[in-house]
């Protein structure tokens, strides 16, 4: 079974490519556009997992998105309404990405590899974390932490992992995220947010 995982439209736009269960190749678009901390959609990257696993795209049995957009967009909807007419400029950036390109990634995604829509899966921001660290870890058991700026909802996830089950037992939930917190002092010291 092949599975492709794509991240893209926000930051470090990349692709992974799973078969049967282990990593057969991944890689970030920026190492082809030369585009730092690229966002676009990841042809190149996707074409060299691909290239990489001697298959095409009708080989895959799922492309998995990282993370699950409408529930991102209720949040951002949901606080940026709370705050009008102050978070007016946010709205208004936040829109222009969405409407352009996240919002219409289930289409994108099925025209790219002429899947069925049932093959097109989203998998929990926090969730698709987790698992980009446990499972190529040589562990067969392990805590799991993740701390971020924010997914969907969730800021910080707590739980394990046991074979090829990931359970998140405990959430935080935004706004209270240390990876805003980390952001926001990053920002005030003068140096540019999600960049080394």
């Amino acid at each position: 079974m092949y599975i492709l995982g794509i991240s893209c439209f926000y930051h470090d736009a990349a692709a992974a490519l799973i078969e049967d269960g282990r990593l057969i190749a991944a890689a970030e678009e920026e190492r082809f556009t030369r585009i730092k901390h690229d966002y676009g959609f990841p042809e190149m990257a996707i074409s060299y997992c691909l290239d990489f696993a001697k298959i095409s795209a009708q080989d895959l049995d799922y492309v998995v998105f990282y993370e699950k957009p409408f529930h991102k967009l209720e949040r951002i909807l949901m606080t940026t309404l709370q705050m009008f007419p102050k978070s007016w400029k946010v709205f208004r950036e936040a829109m222009l990405t969405w409407l352009g390109d996240k919002i219409w990634i289930k289409s994108l995604l099925k025209e790219k590899f002429n899947l069925p829509e049932e093959k097109i899966l989203f998998g929990d921001h926090h969730l698709s974390h987790a698992a980009s660290a446990f499972y190529p870890s040589p562990f067969e058991e392990a805590a799991i932490l993740t701390v971020d700026g924010v997914g969907e909802w969730t800021t910080t996830a707590m739980g394990t992992g046991k074979g090829s089950a990931i359970n998140l037992h405990k959430e935080i939930k935004f706004p209270h995220s240390l990876g805003l917190l980390y952001s926001a002092f990053t920002a005030f010291l003068g140096f540019q947010v999600n960049e080394g």
